[in-house]
């Protein structure tokens, strides 16, 4: 495992990269780095060079000096690719991720094969300023404890609480606050109807996204959908292995989109 940095306009981008294949990019969620895809990576390796980031701002990237958007965030993604020669690849994303991969479906999609939206959320902006009490609550505060980690992850051994509030604390307040705002300031559902490559929408039964999944599909009617049971928010955590076999088959199937059509 090549453990590495590519110099960018954002500053430097830490990232793991891994395997043998076609690129594979994988973009972490809110407040976690390239641990998040820990459990993901040996199970993908043998068919894919698999390429984790730690985004702008996160894990062991350079801090952001300011506030960045969405587009912001996919321009950084593109920036890694050509520093690592990529032409063109699949990407996942979490969360944030996901929105991350709209971006990049909407405005580099000659870059993408094909993209993953893992427990990306479907609100608008209003609906996030309803609801934004809790996610100051969740972000403004990067250390948690065990209850509240137990709220969101299926098994919490006191050494993952200690890689989970390692990474929040290493993004900050700050840093996670400004992507919670990137993400309010999004538009999802424009951004979701202009997708025209292959995409995968992946729901967790437990997770808080999957009550928008039906708003999510009707913006994306051509996206494949995979729904994982006693799943949250974090599926390559709490079942790693369904997680990839859903990504493998996704990206497998992918492979035969005629963009001409």
């Amino acid at each position: 495992m090549v453990d590495g940095f590519v110099a960018t306009s954002f500053g430097r981008i830490h990232y793991v990269r891994s395997g043998h294949g076609e690129p594979l990019l994988l973009l972490h969620s809110n407040g976690n780095s390239v641990y998040e895809f820990e459990d993901v990576i040996p199970r993908l390796e043998d068919a894919y060079d698999t390429i984790a980031w730690d985004m702008p701002g996160q894990g062991d990237s350079d801090p952001a000096v300011r506030h960045l958007t969405i587009d912001d965030y996919a321009g950084c993604v593109v920036e890694v690719m050509d520093g690592l020669g990529i032409d063109d690849a699949f990407v996942a994303g979490t969360s944030i991720g996901g929105f991350v991969c709209a971006s990049l479906a909407t405005r580099h999609a000659a870059r993408m094969k094909a993209v993953a939206l893992i427990e990306t959320m479907f609100r608008s902006e209003s609906e996030w300023a309803e609801n934004w009490g809790m996610v100051e609550a969740n972000f403004g505060l990067p250390t948690q404890s065990i209850e509240k980690v137990q709220a969101r992850i299926n098994r919490v051994t006191p050494e993952f609480l200690e890689r989970w509030n390692i990474d929040r604390n290493k993004a900050g307040a700050w840093s996670m606050m400004s992507v919670m705002w990137a993400i309010r300031e999004y538009d999802i559902g424009s951004a979701a109807r202009r997708i025209s490559i292959p995409a995968l929408l992946m729901f967790g039964t437990k997770g808080p996204t999957i009550a928008t999944m039906d708003q999510f599909r009707a913006a994306v009617p051509q996206a494949e959908v995979a729904v994982l049971p006693d799943t949250g928010h974090f599926p390559m955590i709490d079942q790693p292995g369904d997680f990839v076999a859903e990504l493998r088959k996704f990206f497998s199937r992918s492979r035969s989109f005629d963009p001409s059509r």
